[in-house]
């Protein structure tokens, strides 16, 4: 489906626009349109609604976006503020560190629903067969 007969010009821009955001940036959707001035989420989820080659374009900047919040979990891992306690003795802030394990627990879950093929769980599936002779017999008739 060609996303030209679907959207008019100024759209159009404004997807590329919006696809651009998120595959550059890894903040929330609401976020982008105000950092970047684009339509208001109401208008981004019609046309996502309306278009399904603008939706597929949306669903690969997503997948482009989780990637990039994937590259920046070792960043946010490492990250600690630390503090001196009262003894002068140099502490982590345990509630600085349980807000950025929620911060990459919610990237990985994130990457893990739009790139399942990567960073999906891996699932094995099993399954028993039982065949008698006489269907197999009747197969090679």
């Amino acid at each position: 489906m060609e996303l030209k007969k679907e959207l008019s010009e100024y759209q159009l821009e404004q997807c590329d626009k919006i696809c651009r955001a998120i595959a550059t940036d890894t903040d929330s959707l609401e976020s982008l349109i105000k950092k970047y001035d684009l339509p208001p989420v109401s208008t981004i989820y019609d046309w996502l609604y309306n278009s399904e080659a603008f939706s597929e374009m949306y669903a690969r900047a997503k997948r482009i976006q989780a990637q990039r919040m994937v590259e920046e979990l070792d960043k946010i891992a490492s990250d600690k503020l630390y503090y001196e306690d009262d003894k002068g003795n140099k502490r982590v802030d345990s509630g600085y560190s349980q807000s950025q394990r929620l911060i990459a627990d919610t990237r990985k879950w994130i990457a893990c629903k739009l790139i399942p093929k990567v960073y999906g769980d891996k699932t094995t599936v099993e399954q028993t067969v039982t065949v008698k002779h006489e269907d197999a017999l009747k197969d090679l008739e």
